[in-house]
């Protein structure tokens, strides 16, 4: 069977890691289908409306996904849709929480009917709580510290329960942080990420920024997170997908493997621009972590991806 006639269904597709996945499949021949309530997203760019099938459904309603998969089959479903952030998610625990949950219910028990349809599911480092210093591993155990988190650990669990009997094989992906684009437009995020902050305020000319914690037991007493360009997550999803061709299960952490402070990017953008920020602290949420970032010598062990060898300036330069 050749890549042309490879069905990827994407949920969640509308939005910003959604609408790069699409990008590039499309680039590398396979037929996209696209599910999105498009209630956290932008719509469609023009470009994809043409060379892509979308359809409009809220994955949590299951007599709506219970009719959309009665007859039809993908050989890959990579399940994005749900409410993420924690600023965004607490907004509205409740309806957030019972979304990702019941979408991915709906999704295990009603698309899963062929054994030869695969599953990658967008989980989240945020399952692992508030972690020491030392690099995450896949084993870590998972103590969330938010409810955003919990939800993506609900529907690894899910997942699991699910899919375990089943010949379906699957992956759990567990996002760090994601930056930049491959698409040739500007994605307008609703949650907006410190990257999307300090671009647009470039824009504006306005060369302020709030960090949250500055007393942190990190090494300049800001937070550290482990970013990954979404180039190289886009590369990490194909590569999952021929591993499924022969294995039953795996669980990756998609970092890069090194991190950064916030205040240390905010100097990276000040570098480039040639412009000095006025920083100001702010108190950090309790929900977050004061430092993160990925053991990812699965993902290397297995795909031969080495990440870590790209530095600051290959995460920030699509912002500028």
């Amino acid at each position: 069977m050749t890549k042309l006639n490879k069905r990827i269904l994407i949920t969640g597709g509308a939005g910003y890691i959604g609408q790069n996945l699409i990008s590039f499949f499309l680039k590398k021949k396979y037929q996209i289908y696209v599910i999105d309530n498009l209630s956290r997203s932008m719509s469609l760019n023009k470009y994809f409306k043409k060379n892509i099938n979308f359809y409009k459904i809220d994955l949590a309603i299951e007599k709506k996904t219970k009719s959309f998969f009665k007859n039809r089959n993908f050989d890959l479903i990579i399940h994005l849709a749900a409410f993420s952030g924690v600023q965004e998610f607490n907004k509205n625990v409740l309806k957030s929480f019972n979304n990702n949950v019941l979408a991915t219910k709906n999704l295990v028990q009603f698309a899963f009917q062929k054994p030869k349809t695969k599953l990658i599911f967008s989980s989240s480092a945020a399952v692992y709580g508030k972690v020491s210093k030392e690099k995450i591993s896949e084993t870590h155990v998972c103590q969330p510290a938010n409810y955003y988190g919990l939800s993506k650990l609900a529907c690894e669990n899910i997942i699991n329960n699910e899919l375990k009997s089943k010949k379906n094989n699957y992956a759990i992906l567990r996002y760090f942080n994601v930056v930049g684009s491959i698409v040739d437009f500007k994605i307008k995020k609703k949650i907006h990420s410190l990257y999307d902050i300090i671009s647009r305020n470039i824009i504006k000319k306005k060369y302020k920024i709030n960090i949250n914690g500055s007393n942190l037991d990190t090494k300049d007493g800001t937070p550290e997170r482990d970013f990954i360009h979404i180039s190289d997550l886009c590369k990490i999803h194909e590569k999952t997908y021929k591993y499924l061709s022969k294995n039953k299960k795996v669980v990756i952490n998609c970092g890069s493997g090194k991190r950064y402070s916030v205040l240390k990017i905010v100097r990276a953008f000040e570098k480039k621009i040639r412009k000095k920020f006025r920083v100001s602290y702010k108190l950090m949420n309790p929900d977050e972590t004061q430092t993160i970032c990925a053991n990812i010598g699965l993902l290397k062990s297995l795909f031969k991806i080495n990440l870590e060898k790209k530095g600051i300036n290959s995460l920030i330069k699509d912002y500028l």
